[in-house]
């Protein structure tokens, strides 16, 4: 196959409009500019083309490594919002974004729980990624001091596990406008 990979974020990314049939956002669509994005993705897609949101949010409510590993995120970064996550609480990820009203229309909405694998090291460098830890959170010291916290921590669990997740998607169709 011949692939291309382009490293760009998704406000200056720059294609022909009516490029692409369909274009998905999993885990970024709240970090979009939302001035640009929805002008952005209906320029992009062609007549009929789909977008799909998607987000995988664990549930630290119903599984207890996930809970532990998010109190020593919060030990070493207190203003992290993204700790606690119920999905009674949310409607996260299956609402329309008011910057896509008037260029997208609703498909589906699809949300269910899934468990995830993982294994210590596999789930240390999920909660090493999360914007808690990662995303210019802390320096790096105090990311050392996070990480030799945690990995102490994970090894008292037992080297694979599973962590409930939350998973949700919109899908949406370009409008005609």
């Amino acid at each position: 196959m011949n692939i291309s990979y382009i490293v760009s974020p998704a406000e200056t990314i720059d294609f022909p409009g009516g490029s692409f049939d369909v274009i998905t956002a999993c885990q970024c669509f709240p970090y979009f500019d939302k001035a640009v994005i929805g002008q952005k993705l209906h320029r992009l897609l062609k007549d009929g083309g789909h977008f799909c949101n998607m987000s995988m949010i664990w549930l630290p409510a119903k599984c207890e490594i996930a809970q532990t590993s998010e109190t020593i995120i919060l030990k070493y970064n207190p203003a992290w919002t993204g700790a606690g996550f119920t999905r009674e609480a949310s409607a996260f990820g299956v609402e329309m974004p008011e910057c896509l009203e008037g260029l997208f229309e609703t498909v589906n909405t699809v949300s269910f729980d899934v468990p995830l694998s993982f294994t210590r090291k596999t789930w240390h460098g999920r909660m090493k990624a999360c914007r808690g830890i990662g995303a210019s959170s802390l320096s790096a010291e105090q990311i050392a001091e996070w990480e030799k916290e945690h990995i102490a921590y994970l090894q008292t669990v037992s080297e694979e596990f599973d962590i409930l997740h939350f998973v949700t998607m919109l899908i949406l169709r370009k409008s005609r406008r």
